[in-house]
């Protein structure tokens, strides 16, 4: 007994398939994030560095809370180290965050699309089914 498969059902498989790629699309743009991120960071342990005057300096230094992550802040501002060293150390220590913060939102994005893709193509497989005739 041959098989008819609707044309809506084809239809309605592929957007099975098709939704989770359009997903995975979007959140692909989420993955610049970190970098975006570090960018910002970045120029803000920058200006430290490039301020004109002992008082811009502390200025900067001041303004880093709100710039940086936390972890990231006290490295800079607190210790005895020279300022060169402790932005130098500040600025290892927030690229290794944003890097960690990058693999784990690739990996969720990755997920995310995976386990979508497998349960579209389950629910496809569940209306491609046999026809059920009583």
């Amino acid at each position: 007994m041959a098989r008819k498969v609707s044309a809506s059902r084809i239809g309605f498989m592929l957007c099975c398939f098709l939704f989770p790629g359009l997903i995975g699309s979007f959140a692909s743009f989420s993955i610049p994030a970190p970098l975006v991120d570090v960018i910002h960071q970045q120029a803000a342990l920058d200006a430290v560095l490039a301020a004109p005057t002992p008082a811009a300096q502390q200025a900067a230094l001041a303004s880093l809370p709100q710039a940086v992550d936390e972890e990231t802040a006290a490295i800079a501002t607190q210790g005895s180290a020279p300022l060169p060293a402790r932005i130098a150390a500040a600025t290892t220590h927030m690229r290794q965050h944003a890097l960690a913060q990058a693999r784990a939102s690739a990996y969720r994005i990755r997920l995310m699309v995976i386990t979508m893709t497998v349960l579209g193509a389950i629910f496809a497989l569940m209306l491609m089914g046999p026809d059920r005739h009583e």
